[in-house]
């Protein structure tokens, strides 16, 4: 599992090709800044992720996973521990003392991996997605 800076044809392939259908009616999104990766295992694009900062010291974690992360178990330990420590190194240049992150009700793989990194759910937010659809938000504190 590898991380490079994201580029712009890497967000259009996860909009294309992604993990949960409803991406791709998605708003159009640009990559925000350096604070943003995209995750290759050998030569595939399986998610782009990383972190806005919302303010000095909080930010909010964000990835989007591409249909090919379901190829040769890639979303399993190996992702969960390469995706981990880049969490904490990003955590820590960007000194945050509160890191948040909105997962999907409905979306049980991603909810156990917020969980496994520490992060605790606070509360339901309903209708939070362009699809209308609910997001828990999870934060962990320093």
């Amino acid at each position: 599992m590898n991380f490079r800076a994201a580029t712009q044809e890497d967000l259009a392939y996860v909009r294309q090709n992604p993990f949960e259908g409803a991406v791709k009616n998605y708003p159009y999104m640009e990559v925000p800044d350096s604070n943003t990766y995209a995750v290759m295992y050998e030569s595939s694009l399986v998610a782009v992720g990383g972190l806005f900062v919302r303010w000095e010291g909080v930010g909010l974690f964000w990835l989007i996973l591409t249909a090919d992360c379901k190829k040769d178990g890639i979303h399993g330990f190996r992702a969960l521990y390469a995706i981990r420590e880049k969490v904490e190194y990003l955590i820590e240049v960007n000194n945050l003392y509160r890191a948040e992150a909105y997962v999907a009700t409905d979306f049980l793989q991603a909810i156990k991996m917020i969980e496994a990194f520490g992060f605790r759910r606070e509360g339901l937010m309903k209708h939070q997605r362009p699809d209308k659809g609910d997001s828990f938000l999870y934060a962990k504190t320093f």
